[in-house]
């Protein structure tokens, strides 16, 4: 690097990078004098760059959620779920139980697809949620454990989806629905969220569209494959 060809302020800062002392001065000469000096220091010191220490963010390399650690997470929430049933109801409180974590929900659809649909590419990404297989592309999964409205991130993308219904999971009842139409289909995009509004309305106004199954599924149904009516068990019994 040519130093003499910087201007005073660009080797000033190239300095203190550098941590090298530099003299102040505001008049021209000055600065004429801190230019010669500062490319002396710079060609003698030869010193390095400072480099910000930079944080190792681990990224999953691989899917690690194994059948093993599904069944203990499944277990485990459930068993909390239902310590909390009985708890409220001695004491005569009405709360908002927890859903079906999400790790867990993608997890049971991932073994179904794997089991039931002999796809043994489907994988978890545990940075990113969702599945992804190499037939199937991006596989969106949706759970639900209650009739109130399913949400969509208006900026998701997939190429299947798939509906988890898991109403009846404290009773240890699934049922999973694969939908091969993509996010960006036309019938997709024209799904009614409301009287008034399709799916891709909502989108085109970064607005988050939320639909219930009830309203959902007769509009999906010519579409709407059930692969799987079950116990949570039986999602690891193999064809």
């Amino acid at each position: 690097m040519k130093y003499s060809n910087r201007i005073i302020s660009k080797i000033k800062i190239i300095c203190k990078d550098r941590n090298i002392k530099t003299i102040s001065g505001k008049k021209t000469i000055i600065n004429l004098i801190q230019k010669k000096e500062i490319i002396t220091n710079l060609t003698i010191n030869n010193t390095k760059p400072k480099i910000n220490a930079i944080p190792i963010i681990k990224v999953c390399t691989e899917d690690t959620y194994t059948e093993k650690l599904l069944k203990e997470q499944y277990i485990l929430h459930k068993s909390y779920v239902l310590k909390r049933t009985v708890t409220t109801k001695k004491i005569g409180v009405t709360v908002r139980l927890p859903s079906i974590p999400e790790d867990i929900s993608e997890n049971i659809v991932k073994q179904i697809i794997r089991n039931k649909l002999n796809d043994k590419t489907s994988s978890w990404d545990c940075k990113k949620g969702d599945l992804h297989s190499q037939k199937e592309g991006k596989q969106e999964c949706k759970c639900f454990t209650s009739n109130g409205p399913i949400s969509f991130t208006p900026s998701s993308e997939w190429d299947i989806i798939y509906f988890l219904d898991a109403r009846s999971w404290l009773n240890n009842k699934f049922i999973l629905y694969r939908i091969p139409l993509k996010r960006t289909s036309i019938e997709w995009k024209n799904i009614k969220v409301n009287k008034t509004e399709t799916f891709e309305n909502q989108i085109k106004q970064a607005r988050r569209p939320r639909i219930t199954w009830i309203s959902l599924y007769p509009q999906i149904k010519l579409y709407c494959n059930k692969i799987y009516e079950g116990t949570f068990d039986d999602i690891f019994n193999y064809k």
